[in-house]
């Protein structure tokens, strides 16, 4: 069994969450990649700012020697950083003229041969990363390479919290604009689907005996009218089959039964007994057959069956006494046991007797002579006991089916409907029916819990 039935609203809400989650997710790593990106970009714009500071300082001192003349702030900024923050300004050929402390020329020797504007990077011993530029300065028709190194810890320090931070500000942050987002989605879908639900609320006063009523098709959603619109159009061919079938059920019958009476009133006028009870007989047959057809039909209509609180004892008992006879006849015992006192239901008690007799005469038919038949009503429950031939597994739901006989009996006389009128008065009432063979005959169980 599904945790969760299935649902329309439900499914498109985990769809939007998961969605909107992979969306907020993708959003964020954009947004790292360009923070990172940017994060370089100012640092470079640093670098080369520095740089350009670093050669505004270079000139000639009043004795006409070069020199790169620094503010004392830069001085001290250079002097104690611990080989942090380091410049040098090379001449044409490569030779350092100033430099800061610490300055290693070796961490540049593959940048001499780069011009214009280069930045470059390196890992020291101590694993400490650095980030530097090349910034060439043409000062008196002369190019002098301006270098200018910093360390990067603080922008390694802020990659590193934000990969650290990410995915956690990412969900905390993200997670309950999903919840708002999923609330407003349910609450749209719900007013999106309010006509749904009101056509489906209509629906369900549809019944056989009111065919005529239709699904209201005004103030009625484009996408929806397509739908009530067919339903509708279903309903009035129907109403037009059910209208035709009571009509065929009524002729039929009284076209069959009026020549039946005609043909028992001239039966009655022969002279051979034999052959008159051997008509008689057959006529009994036809009208049983009619019979059950006109109580399959009724049934099939069972919006119309009229219900009350009815006696299962008393049904079952009338039920035996009219059946009590035709076993004698036939030489067999029939025999009721109430377990069971004032087992009162909500139900017909015509429709509920008519299957109690089919399965009464079920036992008649197909029960050897001189076996019992025993009628058991114990907590709702109708049982009625034969000693006939077990039915084989393979027969055991297809029974109850329409014009469905065992292999055993086709030769039997029946109709094949007694068993499926059972079954569909169970059906009205909520019960059920069921067969439980055993070695030495069948349980056929009518419940009505």
């Amino acid at each position: 069994m599904p945790l969760f039935k299935k649902s329309v609203k439900l499914s498109v809400l985990v769809n939007v969450f998961l969605t909107s989650l992979i969306m907020l997710l993708l959003l964020g790593w954009v947004i790292f990649n360009e923070a990172g990106h940017l994060t370089q970009s100012i640092t470079k714009e640093q670098l080369i700012r520095q740089a350009r500071q670093i050669a505004s300082f270079i000139e000639y001192d009043w004795l006409g020697r070069f020199e790169v003349d620094l503010p004392r702030d830069y001085e001290e900024y250079y002097a104690g950083s611990s080989g942090h923050h380091q410049y040098a300004v090379l001449d044409s050929n490569g030779n350092i003229l100033f430099s800061s402390p610490g300055f290693e020329k070796k961490r540049i020797e593959n940048t001499l041969d780069k011009g214009g504007k280069h930045f470059f990077s390196f890992e020291k011993d101590n694993g400490k990363y650095f980030a530097g530029v090349k910034y060439d300065y043409l000062f008196e028709d002369k190019i002098y390479p301006v270098y200018v190194v910093e360390y990067e810890e603080e922008f390694s320090q802020f990659i590193a919290t934000l990969q650290q931070n990410f995915l956690k500000n990412i969900l905390m942050l993200g997670l309950p604009l999903l919840v708002i987002q999923g609330l407003v989605i349910f609450f749209i879908f719900q007013a999106a689907l309010r006509p749904v639900l009101k056509a489906a609320k209509e629906a369900r006063k549809i019944k056989f005996d009111n065919l005529a009523f239709r699904l209201n098709e005004q103030n009625v959603h484009v996408e929806l009218l397509p739908l009530i619109k067919s339903l509708n159009n279903s309903l009035s061919r129907l109403e037009k089959a059910a209208e035709n079938q009571k009509f065929f059920i009524a002729n039929a019958a009284h076209e069959l039964r009026t020549p039946l009476s005609i043909l028992k009133a001239r039966i009655a006028s022969i002279k051979d007994e034999k052959q008159v009870f051997l008509l008689n007989q057959d006529l009994r047959n036809i009208n049983r057959l009619i019979s059950q057809m006109l109580d399959i039909s009724r049934m099939d209509m069972a919006e119309n069956i009229e219900k009350c609180e009815v006696s299962l004892n008393k049904i079952v008992k009338k039920a035996c006494e009219d059946m009590g006879p035709l076993f004698i006849e036939h030489d067999k015992e029939l025999s009721l046991e109430e377990r069971s006192q004032n087992q009162i239901i909500d139900g017909n008690e015509d429709v509920i007797f008519r299957a109690v007799l089919n399965l009464l005469e079920n036992a008649l038919k197909h029960t050897p002579e001189k076996t019992p038949t025993l009628v058991v009503l114990e907590d709702r429950r109708i049982t009625v006991r034969d000693f006939g031939e077990p039915i084989s597994d393979e027969y055991v739901i297809r029974i109850f089916e329409r014009f469905e006989k065992l292999p055993n009996s086709v030769n039997t006389k029946g109709s094949g409907l007694g068993l499926s009128i059972v079954k569909k008065a169970a059906e009205i009432h909520g019960g059920t029916v069921s067969i439980s063979p055993r070695e030495d005959g069948n349980d056929f169980i009518l419940d009505f819990k």
